[in-house]
C-alpha cells in the first residue's frame, strides 16, 4: 500500500501476460545472439587457429569437431531410407552421441544453444520410447493376458509426452549452474586458499547483457579485445593495444565488469588478488608476481584481471641516502618495477588481454598507467537513474518476482551504487522468501525504508514527539524531509531538490537537536564537524580530517554532514583564522562542498549565531538553499517545553504551568531545561526523609532562574 500523496501503477492481468511474453522473447533474442557471438568467433578461432580452447589441459576445436560429427549424419541421413533412422536403436544412440556433444564440443556454448541440445536429446529419447512400444519382443513382456493393447499402448504414450513435456519446461525454465546476475563481487574466485597465488575459472558464465547499462564502456572495451584476439588482422597496421584499467568508486561493478568481459568473449578468466603474493622474504613477491603472469598466459585466450591495482603499483618513492633505513621503500619499488617489466613482457601476446581495477587513481605510478602499458582507462562510475533501473532488471531476473514498476526505485536510489542495490534486492528476496512467494514492490519499499545511511556514530535518535517547536518552523522542517525522503517525486513535481539547510538562531534554541532529528527521520548517516574537530593540529592533519568526513559520508550515503557554528569552521574574511594551515582548512571545505554532486546524496546541515561572520562564498554558491530561522519559544512551546522537563514533578496548588512561564519569558529551550532541573534540586532539599519529590513552589523556579541566568 502507497504512502499518502503517493500513486503507484497497478498491473492488470493483461499486463502481466504481455510483460511475461516480452521477457521470454527478450530472453530469445539474447540466447539467439549469445549463440551466434559464440559460433561466428569459434569458428573464427578455429580457422586462424590464434587461439586454441583448452579443456583439462587438452585443446580442441569445437566447430571442426561438431562439422565432421554432423556432415557424415546428414549425408547418410540422405542416402539411407527413413525407416532405417528411425527406429528406437538409431534413436537412442542419436541421444547418447547428442550427451556426449553437450559435454565436448559444447561444453563452454551458451546455455541457450546448450538448452536446445537438451531438448533434442529429450525428443529422440520419447521417439525411442515409442518405436520400442510397438517392438513386437518387447511388448509381448510388457502386454497382460488379454488386454487391449492398443488402449495400454495409449495410456503409455499419453503418460510418455506429458512426462517429456514436463522435461522440457523444466529444461526451458532451469538456470545455469553457476550463473550471475547484476552487478556483484565474484565470490567464487576471491575465496581462493592462502597457498594459492591466484585462480583460473573457466569461461565465466555472465556476458556484458548481465551488467545494467554501463553501455559506452563496454563499446570500447570490444574494441579493445578484438584487436588481442585478431592480431593477424591488426598485425600488417603495427597496431597492438593492451591493457584496460577501471577506476571509480567502491561498489561501482569495476570486477563483475572483467568478469562479464571474459564471459562476453568466451574466454578464460584469471583473478589475481594482491594479497596473496605480499611476503616477508625479500624477492618473493616479484617472483610470485611473475609465475601468476605466466599462469595466466599459459591458459590463453584469458583475461587476466588484477584487482586492486594500488596495492601492487603504488608511486615509487625516491631513495636518497638514509631515506630508507628499515628498506621497505626499496622493496616496494622492487614490485611496481618487476609490474611493469611483465606487463610490457606479456601484452604483445595474442589472445592475453590485461585488465586491472583501482579505487584510488592517483595513488599509482605514473608509469605504470601511461599509454603503452595500459592503453584504456574506463571510470566505472555510480549508475545514473536509466542504468539503476537496468541493474535493478537484471538483478530481478534470476529470481521469483512479480511485475512491477521499476522506476519508482531508480528515482528513490540516487547516489546508489550498483553493490548497494545489488544488496538491497538480496534484503527484498529475503522478506520474500520468509513468506514463499515471489518478490512484489512492498519488499522494495520495505528494504528501501529499513535500509538508508546506517553509520551515524554516537548520535542519540531524535523524534518529533522529543522536540518542541514553533508551528511555521515545523512546517518547513516536515516539508524538507518529505523532498529528502522522495525526491524521484520532487523531481516528477518539478521541484529543486534542496541541497542544504542552515539553521539560524541563538544559543539553546535546539539548533543541534534539529539536525539529529533531521537525520533520524531521512534515516541518513550522520557526520558531525565542529572547529575543534579539525582546526589545529599538525600542518596537513586538519585538511586530511576534513577530506575523510566528505569521503566516508559519500561512502555510506545517503548521508547528513552536519557542520556546527559554521562562522568558526568558515569564518569570512578569515576573522577567527590565525594560523596558515586553519586558513586551508577553510579552502578545503570549499573545494569539497564545491565537488558535491546530486549522485553523491549529501546533505549539509549548519547551525550559526551570526550569519555574518561566514564566508560569502559559502552562502554564495547554493549549498544552503534552505535557511530557517530558529527563534526563541513563544509562551505557548515555552509552556509545552515546560510539561515536557517537568514530567514526573507536581506543582503546588494554585500554581499553572502558565504562571511559570510569565515568570521564565524570554528563554531558550536549553535555559528552560536546565532551570526545571535546578527547580526539582531546590524542592529535593525540602524533602526531608520522604521518598517523594515535594510539589514546586513559584520560588523553586524564582531562584533556580537565578542560579543559571545569575540574575533575579
Amino acid at each position: 500500500m502507497s504512502r499518502p500523496g503517493e500513486s503507484y501503477r497497478r498491473f492488470s492481468a493483461t499486463d502481466w501476460v504481455f510483460w511475461h511474453m516480452g521477457h521470454a522473447l527478450g530472453n530469445f533474442r539474447r540466447g539467439v545472439r549469445d549463440s551466434a557471438i559464440w559460433g561466428g568467433r569459434t569458428a573464427s578461432e578455429d580457422v586462424s587457429r590464434q587461439t586454441v580452447r583448452r579443456t583439462g589441459g587438452k585443446t580442441h576445436r569445437p566447430i571442426l569437431i561438431l562439422l565432421l560429427i554432423a556432415v557424415p549424419i546428414a549425408v547418410i541421413a540422405v542416402l539411407v531410407p527413413p525407416e532405417w533412422l528411425i527406429n528406437w536403436p538409431v534413436m537412442l544412440a542419436a541421444s547418447l552421441l547428442l550427451v556426449q556433444v553437450l559435454r565436448g564440443p559444447l561444453g563452454e556454448a551458451p546455455s541457450f544453444l546448450r538448452k536446445i541440445i537438451k531438448i533434442a536429446v529429450s525428443f529422440c529419447l520419447l521417439i525411442a520410447l515409442t518405436k520400442l512400444l510397438y517392438w513386437t519382443p518387447v511388448w509381448g513382456v510388457l502386454a497382460r493376458p488379454g488386454a487391449d493393447s492398443s488402449r495400454t499402448r495409449a495410456w503409455i504414450m499419453v503418460t510418455s509426452v506429458l512426462g517429456w513435456f514436463v522435461v522440457v519446461l523444466w529444461i526451458v525454465f532451469s538456470r545455469s549452474k553457476g550463473r550471475r546476475t547484476g552487478i556483484t563481487t565474484s565470490a567464487s574466485v576471491r575465496e581462493a586458499s592462502s597457498n594459492d597465488l591466484s585462480r583460473v575459472s573457466k569461461v565465466p558464465q555472465v556476458r556484458f547483457s548481465d551488467v545494467g547499462g554501463l553501455e559506452g564502456l563496454k563499446d570500447q572495451i570490444r574494441q579493445l579485445v578484438h584487436v588481442q584476439l585478431e592480431p593477424s588482422k591488426y598485425k600488417r597496421y603495427g597496431v597492438v593495444r593492451n591493457g584496460i584499467l577501471l577506476y571509480g568508486p567502491r561498489g561501482s561493478g569495476k570486477t563483475f565488469l572483467a568478469e562479464a568481459t571474459a564471459g562476453e568473449f568466451r574466454l578464460n578468466y584469471y583473478y589475481l588478488s594482491p594479497t596473496t603474493l605480499i611476503t616477508t622474504w625479500v624477492g618473493e613477491t616479484e617472483r610470485a608476481l611473475r609465475n601468476a603472469f605466466a599462469e595466466a598466459a599459459a591458459q590463453k585466450p584469458v583475461v587476466f584481471f588484477i584487482d586492486e591495482l594500488d596495492s601492487l603499483g603504488t608511486g615509487r618513492q625516491v631513495l636518497a641516502g638514509a631515506g630508507d633505513p628499515g628498506g621497505g621503500g626499496r622493496s616496494y619499488n622492487s614490485i611496481a618495477i618487476e609490474l611493469m617489466q611483465s606487463v610490457d613482457r606479456y601484452r604483445e601476446l595474442p589472445g592475453f588481454i590485461l585488465m586491472a581495477a583501482t579505487n584510488l587513481l592517483d595513488s599509482l605510478d605514473e608509469a605504470l598507467i601511461r599509454p603503452g602499458r595500459f592503453d584504456l582507462r574506463l571510470r566505472v562510475d555510480l549508475p545514473d537513474e536509466a542504468t539503476r533501473v537496468n541493474i535493478f532488471e537484471v538483478q530481478l531476473s534470476k529470481k521469483p518476482r512479480s511485475p512491477f514498476d521499476l522506476q519508482e526505485f531508480a528515482r528513490k536510489t540516487p547516489g546508489v551504487s550498483a553493490a548497494k542495490i545489488a544488496a538491497l534486492v538480496d534484503h527484498a528476496a529475503a522478506f520474500a522468501a520468509e513468506e514463499g512467494r515471489n518478490i512484489q514492490a512492498r519488499d522494495l519499499r520495505r528494504a528501501l525504508e529499513e535500509g538508508g545511511g546506517r553509520d551515524r556514530p554516537l548520535v542519540q535518535p531524535v523524534q518529533w514527539e522529543d522536540i518542541v517547536l514553533d508551528e511555521h518552523v515545523e512546517r518547513d522542517l516536515r516539508t524538507l524531509i518529505q523532498l529528502l525522503n522522495d525526491p524521484g517525486r520532487a523531481e516528477k513535481m518539478g521541484l529543486d531538490i534542496p541541497t542544504g539547510v542552515m539553521l539560524v538562531g541563538p544559543p539553546g534554541t535546539g539548533k543541534s537537536m534539529i539536525a539529529r532529528l533531521i537525520a533520524t527521520q531521512t534515516r541518513r548517516s550522520f557526520y558531525p564537524i565542529t572547529a575543534a574537530d579539525v582546526l589545529g593540529g599538525l600542518t596537513g592533519e586538519s585538511v586530511k580530517r576534513v577530506s575523510e568526513v566528505f569521503a566516508r559520508a559519500k561512502e555510506h550515503s545517503p548521508s547528513i554532514i552536519f557542520l556546527d557554528e559554521m562562522d568558526g569552521l568558515l569564518p569570512g574574511n578569515n576573522r577567527y583564522v590565525g594560523q596558515q594551515h586553519d586558513i586551508q582548512v577553510v579552502d578545503q571545505f570549499m573545494i569539497e562542498i564545491s565537488n558535491l554532486q546530486p549522485e553523491h546524496s549529501i546533505f549539509l546541515v549548519g547551525t550559526t549565531n551570526h550569519v555574518e561572520n561566514i564566508d560569502s562564498r559559502v552562502l554564495r554558491g547554493g549549498r544552503f538553499s534552505e535557511k530557517i530561522e530558529i527563534g526563541i519559544p513563544g509562551p505557548e512551546a515555552l509552556q509545552r517545553l515546560l510539561r515536557k522537563y517537568l514530567a514526573g514533578a507536581q506543582l503546588e496548588p494554585g500554581l499553572s504551568v502558565k504562571d511559570v512561564v510569565e515568570h521564565l519569558s524570554g528563554l531558550a529551550p536549553a535555559d528552560l531545561e536546565a532551570i526545571s532541573k535546578a527547580a526539582k534540586r531546590f524542592a529535593f532539599n525540602r524533602a526531608g526523609e520522604e521518598d517523594q519529590l515535594p510539589a514546586l513552589n513559584l520560588s523553586d523556579f524564582k531562584l533556580a532562574a537565578q542560579r543559571v541566568r545569575g540574575a533575579a
